[in-house]
């Protein structure tokens, strides 16, 4: 595994967030600044902000790009300062991370640049021009093991500590088990997982913010585990994208796009498959009609940042950041993994063929 990612040292964490953590506390060490901070996108998993307050860093959030997932590169610029030790870039759903221009930005200014990609895994090696890389093998990963981390450290590193001892606790011992594994494959399949989020009290669906509290290394036999599973995983395609390429053009016509831009710039593999409706309305009508056949379409994160339920006061003032706030009002993802079939796509064809009939006739009632 180490000779994928170039003989670079890799570290397992109890998650990717642990991971994270430790990745930005490294590089806090290597650039010495009063006040540190670390720039990270305005719209994400709110465990990017658990992480750097973890590491006991500010969080600087940086609106997105008006038309494709990635910064906006002139405010990430205006918002680089000396106390700037790190850039987080996050690879959303495997639609890229920017790093071709952040590289060559963040290495003029001898800033770290963390590639986080607990959202994409290559099958095959290639290049990875940050410092850091962090991946999550947590549910619903591209590796998918209901848990643990990695941090893959620069050539040469000297590795420091834990940001936090912690310890592999016996929920972690849990996750690890084969029983774990057995239950999540049954949920996953789509129509389960569409009644099972609709359940109260399963937390399926809902984004809060939490804090961090365990930041520990693995014990050494976990690489018993990671090691086989990455083998496994290099070798067999998880994730289809064409399943849904029949339906995409239609729904195009529908004001329904895809968060990559064309359908021919979307990956082979995407974690689940983004799109974007006309606004916020249509997006919530579409995922309650998805999901009332069961499909398990969701919100991903439904606000920015600044808006996530709990988030500390310090990220809550932060902002406002219009194109995070516009893509969190109008993204709606759908499953993409082995299980979904031909049939699964054909329910959700007469699902948004159904919401867009209904959508046209309110639109000629308003209109009267």
């Amino acid at each position: 595994m180490e000779r994928f990612f170039g003989n670079r040292r890799i570290a397992l964490y109890v998650s990717g967030t642990a991971a994270l953590a430790q990745a930005i506390a490294q590089c806090t060490a290597r650039r010495a600044a009063s006040d540190p901070e670390v720039i990270i996108p305005a719209y994400g998993c709110p465990d990017l902000v658990a992480a750097c307050l973890h590491a006991n860093v500010y969080p600087r959030l940086v609106d997105l790009a008006s038309s494709h997932w990635g910064y906006d590169l002139q405010a990430l610029k205006a918002n680089l300062s000396a106390s700037t030790v790190a850039v987080v870039a996050v690879n959303l759903l495997s639609l890229g991370d920017g790093c071709a221009e952040l590289a060559p930005l963040c290495k003029a200014r001898e800033i770290a640049l963390i590639q986080d990609s607990a959202q994409y895994l290559p099958r095959q090696p290639a290049e990875w021009p940050g410092d850091y890389i962090i991946l999550s093998f947590g549910r619903g990963k591209p590796m998918n093991l209901l848990g643990g981390g990695a941090l893959i450290e620069p050539p040469g590193e000297n590795h420091t500590a834990p940001v936090c001892a912690g310890n592999y606790t016996w929920r972690n011992r849990l996750l690890a088990s084969r029983g774990a594994a057995i239950a999540f494959n049954v949920l996953t399949r789509p129509h389960i997982y569409g009644i099972f989020s609709a359940l109260p009290g399963t937390g399926l669906g809902h984004v809060t913010y939490k804090p961090l509290v365990n930041a520990a290394l693995l014990p050494a036999h976990a690489w018993k585990r990671v090691a086989p599973a990455f083998d496994r995983y290099r070798q067999d395609q998880s994730y289809r994208r064409d399943i849904w390429d029949s339906v995409l053009q239609e729904w195009s016509d529908f004001g329904i796009v895809s968060l990559a831009g064309p359908i021919s710039a979307l990956p082979a593999e995407p974690l689940r498959l983004g799109l974007l409706a006309s606004d916020e309305l249509a997006r919530d009508v579409l995922v309650e009609e998805l999901n009332r056949t069961g499909l398990g379409a969701s919100r991903l994160y439904a606000t920015d940042l600044s808006r996530v339920s709990g988030i500390p006061e310090i990220i809550r003032r932060q902002g406002p950041f219009p194109n995070a706030s516009s893509l969190a009002r109008r993204l709606f993802t759908l499953p993409t993994h082995r299980l979904v079939g031909t049939q699964t796509v054909k329910i959700a064809q007469k699902a948004v063929r159904t919401w867009h009939q209904s959508h046209q006739m309110d639109r000629l009632a308003q209109s009267k």
